[in-house]
């Protein structure tokens, strides 16, 4: 059975976005973020905190106003167990 963490973190189109996003892009500032995806920042808080909480993301305060984000090693396994899933589902939709 797939737990509730999982399914938040799946289920939220703009936490696996921004996940996706960190990936790409390695670290990034909060406004670099919110430059970046076409949500709230409320929406991006939300995410950023769920991604940390599970440590997807990390969060590095380099000084109390200015923060990165990047991803964590388990967050690049996390996205890539996703993208197997999807491929897993492609096969089937073509079959």
């Amino acid at each position: 059975m797939v737990s509730e963490d999982v399914r938040k973190l799946i289920g939220r189109k703009r936490t696996m976005e921004v996940l996706e996003l960190l990936i790409s892009s390695k670290s990034l500032h909060y406004s670099e973020i919110e430059n970046s995806v076409d949500t709230s920042s409320d929406m991006i808080t939300d995410a950023l905190d769920l991604l940390c909480k599970h440590e997807l993301v990390e969060r590095i305060e380099e000084n109390p106003r200015k923060v990165r984000y990047e991803p964590t090693e388990t967050g690049r396994d996390f996205i890539q167990a996703v993208e197997k899933i999807e491929e897993i589902l492609e096969v089937q939709i073509d079959s």
